[in-house]
Formats: C-alpha cells, structure tokens, sequence
C-alpha cells in the first residue's frame, strides 16, 4: 500500500453544481486539465437542489472554493446570487462560470466563447456578414444568438417549432443588439427556403441526441446547399443525422465536442489565472475525442 498524495492541505477545489448531474463529463475534463498541466486543483460534481440553491452558494464562499461551473437547471437562478456578472453573460442571463475572489462572485458565460473559439477553430471563418439559420429557441439557442448577433452576423433566422418562442428571441436579439433577427415556425414555407439559402446552420436543440438519433430537427430531403457550415451543438453521437445528411450534400460539418472542452479550458483559466496554449487546447481536445 503506498500514501495517495493526490489531495493536500493546500489543494484547490472547483466543482460543477446541477440538478441533475451525474451525467456530466466536466470532471474528467477539468481533472484531465489539472493533471496534464501540473496545477494542484481537484474538481468535484454536487447534485443541488433547487430549494437548496443559495446555501449551496454560501457555503461555496464559506470554504473558500476557487469557482465552480453551472449547469442545467441553475444558469439563469444564479444570477442574483452573484456580485457581479460580465456585460455578455448579462445579455445572455445565463451565467455558467462563476469564479470567487475574497467571498465576492463573478459570473461568466464560456458556452460562447468556447462556441465561437471552436468554431473558428474547425471552419476557418466567422459569422461577420454572414446568414446565419439558428434552429431551436431555448437557453442554447438564446447564447449563440446573442454571441453571433454581437460577432457581426449579417442576418439571424431563428426556426422553432413554436414559433412564438422563436419570435421572443428574435425581438430580444433585435431591441438589445441588432435588428438582424427574423422568426419562423419549423414546417414554416420560408423555414425551407432559409435553411438553403444559409452561409451556416447551427443546432441548439437536443433532436439527434443518443440515445434519439434517428430524429431531426427539420425535415429530411433537401435542405442543404453544398459549401455551408451545419455546425450541431449535439456531440455524442459524433455525427448527428442532421451532420450526416449536411455530409452528404457537400457542407462543411462540426459537432459540439470542442465547444464542450473550450467553454471547460477557459473557465479553468479564468479561475487559475493561466493562459492555456493553443497547442496544449488542441491536445486536450483530442484526447477527448476518443474518450466521450
């Protein structure tokens, strides 16, 4: 038997709080990170419930915990627990990085980020003068929305099947950022017609998702344009149905992994204070591919 040494007195702590949680791979993200990078920081998931929300919080800043990451149900609930939260996690309400300094909370959305980061990464290009199809209308969908709208993007159609959930988005977008946004029903005439004429499609809802990939989330049969970007937040599987058929037609696919790992690499910056490498980015992330 020999001394694990793995956790010391002086060990930082992190952890990622949701409801539920057990699902999650930011652990094996982040402690990957900490391991590969030599840093002495150990992060753990808590199940929270919502009752128990604020004392969760209180008790984070009470041990003195260096951040912690928010997921499904709490990204917007968390706002009013913090001291100070970014212009563009405001614009969002939706924060998923909080890191604490002295007892006071400072509250950051890296889903952006870590989206435009891998985007770039994997196509290339931005959304600067671009058409831009955003299919889905909920809390992934209002993140990209807005990081898109304040990168430049040319024109946003937003396509739910409510399409009065897609028209709240698309008035948000337009009142806070940029007259840019348009709504639509999903079996909409014009939703057919706005998919093909897209420079990039982006998936923001769940249909594709294992253990449902057989599903889309619009129709199938001619809706791609050879030469477009069909980036899908989705990325177990790898390779949606909606990313093979885009395939088939000749557009450029992405799927969500490295938005995953980029939103976990620079929350882990924020609350270290280190600048990752994008080499040492790169290696993490392909180390992932093979593991989820």
């Amino acid at each position: 038997m020999t001394i694990n040494e793995s956790i010391k007195g002086k060990t930082k702590i992190a952890c990622v709080i949701g409801n539920p949680i057990a699902h999650s791979v930011s652990p094996q993200i982040h402690n990957t990170i900490s391991s590969y990078l030599g840093i002495d920081l150990a992060y753990i998931p808590f199940l929270v419930k919502k009752e128990s929300l604020k004392e969760a919080i209180e008790g984070f800043k009470a041990c003195s915990l260096v951040g912690f990451n928010v997921t499904i149900p709490y990204k917007n609930a968390i706002l009013e627990l913090l001291d100070n939260i970014s212009e563009e996690a405001r614009l969002i309400e939706a924060v998923n990085t909080v890191k604490n300094v002295n007892g006071k909370l400072y509250g950051y959305n890296t889903d952006c980020s870590g989206f435009k980061r891998d985007f770039a990464e994997e196509t290339g290009t931005n959304f600067f003068d671009k058409n831009i199809v955003v299919l889905g209308a909920g809390g992934s969908s209002r993140a990209i929305c807005v990081k898109i709208a304040l990168e430049g993007a040319k024109g946003i159609s937003i396509l739910n099947r409510t399409a009065e959930k897609a028209e709240l988005l698309a008035g948000y977008i337009n009142k806070n950022i940029s007259d840019i946004a348009k709504a639509f029903g999903i079996n909409a005439c014009e939703a057919k017609s706005r998919l093909s004429e897209a420079d990039i499609i982006i998936n923001t809802t769940s249909a594709g998702m294992h253990p449902h990939m057989d599903s889309m989330p619009v129709e199938s049969g001619n809706i791609f344009s050879r030469g477009q970007i069909v980036y899908d937040l989705i990325y177990n599987p790898p390779k949606t149905k909606l990313l093979a058929e885009a395939e088939k037609a000749g557009c450029k696919i992405v799927n969500g992994l490295g938005m995953l790992i980029y939103q976990g690499i620079e929350a882990y910056e924020i609350w270290n204070d280190v600048s990752i490498s994008k080499e040492d980015a790169r290696i993490i992330k392909e180390l992932f591919k093979n593991y989820l």
